[in-house]
């Protein structure tokens, strides 16, 4: 089996998978004064709970865009599972094409989401990450990552709304349709981040559709709020909540055909 591991801003996801299937999908929150060791025990607690056997585990894959806790983590997994360690970094076969000016600087978590839904999509792609921020990304017909935009992620500017405006009030981010018009400042708020959301994605989708290569864009997402932006998009989007644990294992499956 194989555990995947992605260090996000706010949670560390876990997937393990025995062959394709995904036998356990989990997210433990982020501690930056968590030690290796505890990070170790709430693994094996998991491992437990969903009734897995840490010694069938022979391999481990990991991608982090928190550098303080990519070494903690790594050694907790190394702990759990006995298995080598693959880091999702320079040098890592990713299958495709990357034409930006320092490919160093894409996240672990794109280069898996994008290669997870070049093989299960097909090209040309528009990625949509909708987590603590937001990125939505061109892949061309050529399978070459062309770049994209970064944004606030929704929820992180709910709470900035609140923290720099002191009459605003703190808001829900549910499920539920949204008027343009917003007649008490909670609604007027949803609106804006919700909707406003919703026409931002879908503008940077027909920017990224008129782009050589790129007519005919499937348009993927995935990320903790991506059902929230993408339910209220006019452009149809497929919403993949794996997205990013599936690249992972096809990674660590390039990583190992080359090793």
């Amino acid at each position: 089996m194989l555990l995947a591991v992605d260090i996000g801003n706010s949670n560390v996801s876990l997937g393990v998978f025995q062959g394709e299937a995904l036998r356990m999908r989990a997210k433990v929150s982020v501690h930056t004064r968590r030690s290796a060791d505890e990070y170790a025990a709430v693994f094996y607690d998991l491992l437990r709970l969903h009734g897995l056997d840490r010694g069938a585990v022979d391999g481990c894959i990991l991608s982090s865009v928190v550098p303080g806790l990519t070494g903690l983590v790594e050694a907790a997994a190394r702990t759990v599972t006995g298995a080598e360690v693959v880091r999702v970094g320079p040098g890592i076969r990713t299958g495709f094409r990357i034409r930006i000016d320092d490919p160093s600087q894409l996240g672990g978590d794109l280069v898996a989401d994008t290669l997870a839904a070049l093989t299960e999509y097909g090209a040309p792609l528009v990625l949509i990450d909708a987590g603590t921020v937001t990125t939505i990304a061109a892949v061309d017909r050529e399978r070459t990552y062309l770049g994209g935009c970064i944004l606030p992620g929704i929820r992180a500017s709910a709470a900035l709304l609140k923290e720099t405006a002191a009459l605003l009030p703190s808001i829900e981010l549910g499920s539920g349709e949204e008027a343009c018009l917003g007649r008490t400042s909670a609604e007027a708020m949803r609106c804006g981040l919700l909707l406003g959301s919703a026409m931002t994605a879908d503008g940077f989708i027909a920017c990224y559709e008129a782009l050589p290569g790129m007519a005919g864009a499937r348009c993927v997402a995935t990320g903790g709020s991506a059902e929230l932006v993408c339910a209220r998009c006019r452009r149809e989007i497929l919403y993949d909540p794996d997205l990013t644990l599936k690249g992972l294992r096809y990674l660590y499956e390039n990583s190992r055909h080359k090793r």
